[in-house]
């Protein structure tokens, strides 16, 4: 710093910080914490929607197959009981 009384004082010339200037803007790590949180289980509550769907989505498809085989079967067994007729 400059005394303007003192003639004999100078400015000092500092020297630019090293790396990344501050934003003014940075958070804890608590709220660094918080967010790592929060994006993570809105991954996990998706995926595990999408695994709750498709479960549901095989489950039904397993009911059809088993409604078409009991269809078979019962086709099976009249073409059993039409052979055994002749």
């Amino acid at each position: 710093m400059v005394d303007p009384k003192d003639p004999g004082t100078m400015a000092m010339l500092l020297r630019p910080r090293r790396g990344r200037p501050p934003s003014g803007k940075a958070k804890s790590a608590a709220e660094r914490m918080r967010a790592y949180r929060a994006r993570h289980v809105t991954v996990k509550s998706d995926v595990l929607r999408s695994v709750i769907a498709q479960c549901q989505e095989i489950q039904q498809l397993l009911e059809s197959n088993q409604a078409l085989r009991s269809e078979l079967d019962a086709a099976y067994a009249e073409i059993a009981r039409l052979r055994s007729e002749q």
